[in-house]
């Protein structure tokens, strides 16, 4: 489908316009956002792997898989 695809870094978004007019916006957060929400959550984090395999966690990993205990 012909779109326009416009990037907000700053914000954390995708602003996705299809050429007949729908729009549609993606958000994602951080590393550093979910360790933020775990911390003040009262959560420990016992580990954080890249993947659900439990590959480790790299700059390459394509997902954040967060393993909590209260």
């Amino acid at each position: 489908m012909p779109h326009t695809a416009r990037y907000s870094v700053g914000n954390n978004r995708i602003d996705i316009t299809l050429d007949h007019g729908g729009k549609s916006s993606l958000w994602w957060a951080s590393k550093n956002e979910w360790l933020g929400l775990i911390d003040v959550s009262g959560l420990h984090l016992d580990a954080l792997y890249g993947g659900f395999d439990s590959d480790p966690f790299t700059d390459d990993s394509g997902e954040y898989v967060f393993v909590t205990r209260r």
